[in-house]
C-alpha cells in the first residue's frame, strides 16, 4: 500500500546569506529569488521542531524623577527560532562519497557550524506555494541570526535529525508584503 506524505504546501522556509540583501527592510524579488544567496530548505525541516516566533519586546523599566507611574519602554525585538532537519545517511563518512545533491546534506552543511550569519525567512501562503519563487503580494517574516552549536537528535524509531537554535542578532522584517 503506498503511503501519502502529509505536507503543508503553503509553508516555505529559506535561509539567506547575510549579504543577500542591500536593504533588509525592503528586500527585492530579484534578491529573494537569487538561489546563490537564498536557499529553500522547507522539505528538510521537521514541522514539530521548526519555528520563527516574535515574543513580547524586551523592555526597560528605568524610572526618572519625571516618569509618570510605572513606565515601561520597549527596547528591542525578541525573536526566537529553532530549526530541526532530517540528516542524510550518506554524509561522506567511512570513505564513502558524500551526496552533494542531498537537501539534507546541504542543510547540515549550512547549519552544522557555529556563528554563521543567516537570515531565516518564513512565508505562509498562498496555497500551493511551498518553495516556489517569491512574488509580489507574498508576505514574509525574516530575522537575522547566528547559528549556535548544532545538536544531533537521536531517538528510538525516528530518523536522525540535526537541530540548531540560532541566536537572534536584532535585525527583523516582520510581515513584510513583497512589491
Amino acid at each position: 500500500m503506498p503511503y501519502a506524505r502529509l505536507t503543508r504546501p503553503n509553508q516555505t522556509w529559506a535561509l539567506a546569506l547575510d549579504s543577500a540583501f542591500a536593504n533588509f527592510a525592503a528586500p527585492t524579488l530579484t534578491e529573494l529569488n537569487d538561489r546563490r544567496f537564498v536557499h529553500f530548505i522547507s522539505c528538510a525541516l521537521t514541522e514539530d521542531g521548526t519555528n520563527l516566533i516574535m515574543a513580547d519586546s524586551e523592555t526597560d523599566d528605568t524610572l526618572t524623577f519625571c516618569s509618570k507611574g510605572n513606565e515601561v519602554t520597549p527596547t528591542q525585538y525578541n525573536v526566537t527560532s529553532q530549526l530541526t532537519w532530517l540528516k542524510d545517511a550518506n554524509t561522506g563518512g567511512s570513505g564513502s562519497t558524500v551526496d552533494l545533491t542531498s537537501l539534507y546534506n546541504k542543510v547540515t552543511a549550512m547549519l552544522g557550524g557555529v556563528d554563521i550569519p543567516y537570515w531565516i525567512i518564513s512565508r505562509t501562503g498562498p496555497n500551493a506555494s511551498q518553495d516556489i519563487n517569491f512574488a509580489a503580494g507574498h508576505r514574509i517574516k525574516m530575522a537575522r541570526f547566528l547559528t549556535d552549536y548544532p545538536v544531533d537528535v537521536l531517538e528510538n524509531n525516528t530518523p536522525v535529525r540535526g537541530s540548531n537554535t540560532p541566536v537572534f542578532q536584532g535585525d527583523v522584517n516582520w510581515n513584510y508584503t513583497l512589491v
